[in-house]
């Protein structure tokens, strides 16, 4: 296995789960480091190398093992993120406790405290971060009260205040941290519809026709459903663009698309794949659902003409309409019969439609 599929407990993270990833990548870092070192310094205590005493060293090995398990549990689902970081701090309060009272030769324990609650920010965010801050105090407060620490009442004093002032700095790193996410998050969202639209017409463009299609004529194939395809190509559109110019031929195909549009479902497939040619898909539609929509759709194109610089131009539209088979491989396969369906609507005397079963 190698160590960075480990590290990210085997899955795939994709480009929108970055800060996951890298959450997984720290997890799991942290997760190997506490069940090696805690079970390591339970040993030599054993051995009589460095003395921890009986209980704490116990509570090592425990702490070991739960923070191995957690390794186990985050491979099953990457859902299981949040419950896995919130039982390392909680096994990891649990330990540091033991250190507190257990371990009076350790002066420097209390800075465990002060390395949970940065990691409490970090893998959970601000409110799990101030939790953990006001119960390690409160542990800290609670015991020294109870029994003693053999801390000074400075050495006490210094380090709550310690706390304060580093989960203080924690909260504000990590808020700037999330700032940064939720900046780049709502920036690849503005560059993955700038790169699926088309930027004429504000419809899905060839590109991202090409790979939704792929995927959901593959899913329509698995699960035998039907799934039509409509193409649709504007009539002797170059004498528009000739006689009008081309500012003119835009605004005639950004109002060709809006009548489409208000003629489709919310779950339909709409795309200009071409300078006047467009492309629909119907999910679990067959080839006479598609036809008589797209008789719908020509007659509405036929019967709205476009008023521009005070001249009435009235467009038509040539369309091709097939729908998958139980022997097409791929969507190129029914791509294939819509754009000749297309072309015999064209041949035929164009302003019809065209059906190939």
């Amino acid at each position: 296995m190698r160590i960075s599929n480990f590290l990210y407990s085997g899955f795939d993270f994709n480009e929108d789960e970055d800060l996951l990833k890298f959450k997984f990548k720290m997890i799991n870092s942290i997760l190997v480091i506490v069940a090696f070192f805690s079970t390591f310094f339970g040993t030599l205590s054993d051995l009589g190398i460095n003395d921890i005493g009986v209980v704490h060293s116990k509570v090592n090995y425990v702490y070991g093992f739960l923070t191995f398990m957690i390794i186990f549990y985050l491979r099953a689902s990457k859902e299981n993120y949040h419950t896995a970081a919130i039982f390392l701090l909680l096994f990891s309060l649990m330990a540091f406790t033991s250190a507190l009272i257990f371990v009076p030769q350790d002066e420097f324990r209390v800075i465990w405290f002060y390395l949970l609650t940065f990691v409490a920010y970090m893998l959970l965010g601000s409110f799990s971060g101030a939790v953990v801050t006001i119960t390690s105090i409160f542990i800290i407060f609670i015991s020294n009260y109870l029994i003693d620490l053999k801390l000074s009442e400075v050495a006490i004093t210094s380090g709550l205040l310690g706390l304060v002032i580093g989960s203080f700095l924690s909260s504000i790193y990590t808020n700037k941290i999330a700032d940064y996410e939720n900046s780049l998050r709502e920036k690849n969202v503005a560059l993955h519809l700038l790169a699926s639209t088309d930027g004429l017409t504000g419809i899905m463009n060839k590109r991202c026709f090409d790979e939704i299609t792929k995927k959901d004529f593959e899913a329509s194939q698995i699960q035998y459903k039907d799934i039509s395809l409509i193409l649709l190509d504007l009539d002797d559109f170059k004498k528009v663009n000739d006689n009008y110019g081309h500012k003119v031929g835009d605004q005639v195909l950004i109002y060709f698309s809006k009548i489409i549009e208000g003629m489709l479902r919310k779950s339909d497939i709409f795309a200009r794949i071409g300078g006047e040619e467009f492309a629909i898909v119907l999910f679990e539609t067959d080839s006479q659902g598609a036809a008589s929509l797209a008789e719908k759709i020509r007659q509405e194109v036929e019967e709205s003409p476009i008023e521009c610089r005070h001249d009435v131009i009235k467009v038509t539209t040539s369309i091709g309409v097939t729908q998958n088979r139980g022997s097409d491989e791929l969507f190129e396969d029914i791509f294939l019969r819509a754009d000749q369906a297309l072309y015999q609507a064209k041949e035929y005397g164009r302003n019809q439609v065209s059906v190939i079963n």
